[in-house]
C-alpha cells in the first residue's frame, strides 16, 4: 500500500509540474501576444499622426556616440570658478528676404502711374523734371481660360466639272470630339500630376462657365491612353537595354471586381535611358515580374520581398537591397519602445545612418570613387551592424525581431552596393517614382477595372519619364497627342517619342 501511495503521488507531482510547464509556455505566448499588438497599436499611431521622415534629427537622435561627440564638440575652455567663455564656429545665418520669389521666367506687363500734367508744376510755378524711378513687382493671378476655336473652311466649286475643294481639317487626338490636344493635356496633368480627381475638375470648369460632366472627362483620358498605347509598347521594349534596374509594388483598391491590386513600377538608373513604367495586375504573386523581366540580365535592385527571389538564384543578375527598408524596421523598432534611443535599435539605426552621410560626401564621385570609399568607410561600418544583429536575440515577432530578421535574412543583397560604386545605397529611386502615384490614390481612392488602371499606368509613365529627364509634362503632352495618328500610320516610330528619346526642340 505505501508503495502504490507513493507511486501516486509521484504522479500527481510529475502531472502537476507538466501543467505547470504548460501555463507557462502559454503565458510567455500569451505575453509576446500582447506586446505585438501593443506595439502594432503604437505603430497605427505613429504612422497616423507621427512624422513620417527617419532622419536623426527627426527622432532627436545624435548621429554619433558619446566617445564621438567628444572628438567633434565645440571648444570650452573654463576662465574662472564663476564664468567661462564658450567658442564655436557656425554658417553665417542668412539674412531671410521677405520676397525671394523668383519672377525671371514670368511673362511681364508694365503698367504706369504718373502725375498729372498739373501735378507735375511746383508750387512755385516751375514745371518738375524727372529725376529717376521706383518699381514695384506684384503677381497677378489669370482665370483659366477656355476658349472656342471655330475652324471655318471656305468650300469651292467648279461649275463646269461640279467638284467641291476646301481645305483639309487639321487632324484632332480624339476624331468627332470637341477636345483638343491641350484641353485633354490639361485633364490629364491635372488628374495624374496635381492629383486632382475629375470630378473635382468637372465642378472647375463649371465655374468658369463651361459644364463638361466628369465622365465626358473620362472618356477623354481614356481615349488619348488608348492612342498613346504605341508608346507603351515602345516602353517595355526599353527594358531589354536596361543594365541596372529598380523595382517595386504598391497596392490599389479596383472596383471591378472589388479586391485589391498592385500597381508595379521598373526604373531604369541608366544614364542614359532614364525612364519609368508602371502596369497593374491583380496579382502581387512572383510570377507577374518574372513574365515582365524574363530574360533581364544585370543589376536588380529591390526590397526584400519573396517575389524577386527566382532573380536572387540567377548568375546573371546583381540582385542589389535597399538599407532603407532595413532602417525603417529598426525606426518602429525605436517607436514602439517609447523612442528609446539607448538600446540594440538605437546603436544600429545610428550606424546606418552614418552609411547615408559617407554615401552624401560620394554622391557626384564616379563609380571607381566611391567604391574605393565604400571599401574603406562603409565597409567597417556595415560589418559592426551585422556583428551587432548576431547577438541579439529578440522575440521573433516583436518589432525589433522584425528588423533584425529582415537584416540577416537580406545580409547578402545589402552587402551588394559596397562591391560596385554604379549600385545606390537604395531602393528610393524607385520609391520616390511611385510616390505620386500613392498621393493620387489617396484624392481618387479606386480605379473601376483592370483596363483603366493600365490605361493610367500609361500615363503616369510617361509623366514620370518627362521628369526624369527634365522636360515639361504639359509641353510633353500637347506635342505627342498631336502625333498620334501619325504613329498609327507608321510614320513615326513611337521610340523617337518617348521623354528620354524625343528631341526638346519640337516641345
Amino acid at each position: 500500500m505505501h508503495d502504490s501511495s507513493t507511486t501516486k503521488n509521484n504522479q500527481s507531482i510529475a502531472q502537476l509540474k507538466a501543467e505547470n510547464a504548460s501555463l507557462k509556455e502559454a503565458l510567455t505566448e500569451a505575453q509576446n501576444k500582447i506586446k505585438w499588438f501593443h506595439e502594432q497599436i503604437k505603430l497605427s499611431k505613429q504612422r497616423a499622426f507621427g512624422k513620417k521622415t527617419e532622419t536623426s534629427q527627426s527622432m532627436q537622435i545624435p548621429l554619433f556616440d558619446d566617445n564621438e561627440c567628444d572628438e567633434i564638440t565645440e571648444t570650452v575652455e573654463p576662465i574662472d570658478s564663476e564664468k567661462e567663455q564658450i567658442t564655436y564656429e557656425r554658417n553665417k545665418a542668412r539674412k531671410k528676404n521677405g520676397r525671394n520669389i523668383d519672377t525671371a521666367n514670368l511673362p511681364r506687363e508694365q503698367v504706369y502711374h504718373d502725375l498729372t500734367d498739373a501735378e507735375k508744376i511746383c508750387d512755385c510755378g516751375c514745371e518738375l523734371q524727372k529725376i529717376g524711378e521706383d518699381t514695384s513687382e506684384q503677381l497677378e493671378y489669370i482665370p483659366t481660360v477656355i476658349k472656342v476655336f471655330e475652324h471655318i473652311r471656305p468650300k469651292y466649286t467648279c461649275r463646269r466639272c461640279d467638284t467641291v475643294k476646301a481645305a483639309k481639317k487639321p487632324e484632332q487626338p480624339l476624331t468627332k470630339s470637341m477636345a483638343s490636344a491641350s484641353l485633354i493635356t490639361e485633364v490629364i496633368i491635372k488628374k495624374y500630376d496635381h492629383h486632382l480627381p475629375l470630378y473635382r475638375q468637372s465642378k472647375i470648369m463649371k465655374q468658369n462657365g463651361i459644364d463638361i460632366p466628369d465622365n465626358t472627362l473620362g472618356n477623354w483620358v481614356m481615349g488619348a491612353a488608348d492612342l498613346l498605347t504605341p508608346l507603351s509598347q515602345a516602353l517595355w521594349l526599353q527594358l531589354k537595354k536596361v543594365h541596372y534596374l529598380q523595382a517595386d509594388e504598391t497596392p490599389v483598391k479596383i472596383l471591378k471586381p472589388d479586391k485589391k491590386g498592385y500597381m508595379w513600377g521598373y526604373h531604369s538608373c541608366d544614364d542614359n535611358n532614364r525612364f519609368i513604367v508602371f502596369e497593374f495586375n491583380l496579382s502581387r504573386s512572383a510570377q507577374v515580374v518574372n513574365q515582365r523581366l524574363a530574360g533581364f540580365q544585370g543589376i536588380l535592385q529591390t526590397d526584400g520581398y519573396y517575389g524577386y527571389n527566382d532573380f536572387r538564384k540567377k548568375d546573371t543578375v546583381k540582385n542589389a537591397g535597399c538599407w532603407d527598408h532595413a532602417r525603417r524596421k529598426f525606426v518602429d523598432a525605436i517607436k514602439v519602445n517609447n523612442n528609446n534611443k539607448t538600446g540594440i535599435s538605437g546603436d544600429i539605426f545610428k550606424l546606418i545612418n552614418k552609411l547615408y552621410k559617407i554615401e552624401r560626401t560620394i554622391k557626384t564621385a564616379i563609380p571607381e570613387g566611391r567604391y574605393k570609399v565604400r571599401q574603406k568607410d562603409s565597409k567597417p561600418i556595415i560589418e559592426s551592424i551585422f556583428k551587432l544583429a548576431s547577438n541579439v536575440n529578440p522575440p521573433p515577432k516583436s518589432a525589433l525581431g522584425s528588423a533584425i530578421t529582415y537584416l540577416i535574412n537580406n545580409k547578402p543583397h545589402l552587402l551588394t552596393y559596397i562591391g560596385d560604386g554604379l549600385i545606390h545605397i537604395s531602393n528610393c529611386w524607385i520609391e520616390n517614382q511611385i510616390r505620386p502615384f500613392a498621393i493620387g490614390k489617396k484624392n481618387w481612392l479606386f480605379v473601376g477595372n483592370e483596363l483603366s488602371a493600365n490605361k493610367s499606368a500609361l500615363l503616369y509613365s510617361l509623366i514620370q519619364s518627362c521628369k526624369l529627364n527634365k522636360i515639361n509634362p504639359r509641353q510633353y503632352f500637347n506635342y505627342i497627342l498631336t502625333q498620334t495618328h501619325a504613329m498609327r500610320r507608321n510614320d513615326v516610330n513611337p521610340e523617337t517619342l518617348l521623354p528620354q528619346n524625343i528631341d526638346q526642340s519640337l516641345l
